[in-house]
């Protein structure tokens, strides 16, 4: 791949961890950062979430929310899991205040599945996997915002590894207002969105980017 590439560590990730971790030089993933392509408009990105834990915690991404398209929509994203099992975590957030989530997702995804994240949700990645996660995701050219889940210490759960083995899912206490959890799995990605001009132009596939079509529970 051509572009840009980086690796975040545990220092990066320090203000959105659920506790202090004594290892701050450690990978926990990075980007390949693709050009964009000409013709739609959108990048090609690759991301590998490494195996291990982080104290008590899932690796995962720092998670982010996405800006409007110049029509003022919220841009979506498009992910294939490339590599392994995958969690993500979307949250939907009320638009004057961001502490109150209205909406809070758990998408799980096996490789070969893509998945939609659609217009106004943040989300993060987690891998659940004792072996390496490699996602490729779709975009139009936008930077990410990573302030809201900086200033609230990450995402609206956490995913905490238990004495047993299993995965305990916690509301992170810096939000206001979060919702239960809904465990969801993608559903096969719509012809109408193959051509990814919904990545950039949002607005013209407004009833395709709901919750509805793209998941279906768990």
């Amino acid at each position: 791949m051509s572009g840009k590439s980086y690796t975040k560590t545990i220092k990066d990730l320090s203000p959105v961890l659920y506790e202090y971790i004594d290892e701050p030089n450690r990978a926990v993933y990075e980007v390949h950062r693709g050009k964009l392509d000409p013709e739609t408009k959108t990048c090609y990105d690759e991301t590998t979430i490494f195996n291990g834990l982080m104290g008590v915690e899932l690796p995962k991404t720092f998670g982010h929310y996405h800006p409007r398209n110049k029509e003022g929509y919220f841009f979506p994203e498009l992910y294939a899991l490339l590599e392994g099992r995958a969690w993500f975590l979307l949250q939907k957030p009320e638009r004057s205040n961001p502490k109150i989530i209205k909406e809070a997702l758990l998408v799980e995804a096996v490789r070969g599945e893509k998945i939609v994240m659609p217009p106004e949700f943040g989300h993060a990645s987690a891998n659940p996997e004792k072996k390496d996660l490699k996602l490729g995701n779709w975009k139009a050219e936008f930077d990410n915002d990573y302030q809201i889940y900086e200033i609230l210490h990450g995402a609206c759960y956490y995913f905490l590894e238990s004495k047993e083995g299993s995965v305990d899912i916690i509301k992170n206490s810096h939000y206001e207002m979060v919702p239960e959890l809904i465990k969801v799995k993608p559903k096969k990605l719509s012809k109408e969105l193959e051509n990814l001009e919904f990545l950039t132009n949002p607005e013209k596939y407004l009833n395709l980017l709901t919750v509805e079509n793209c998941f279906e529970k768990i």
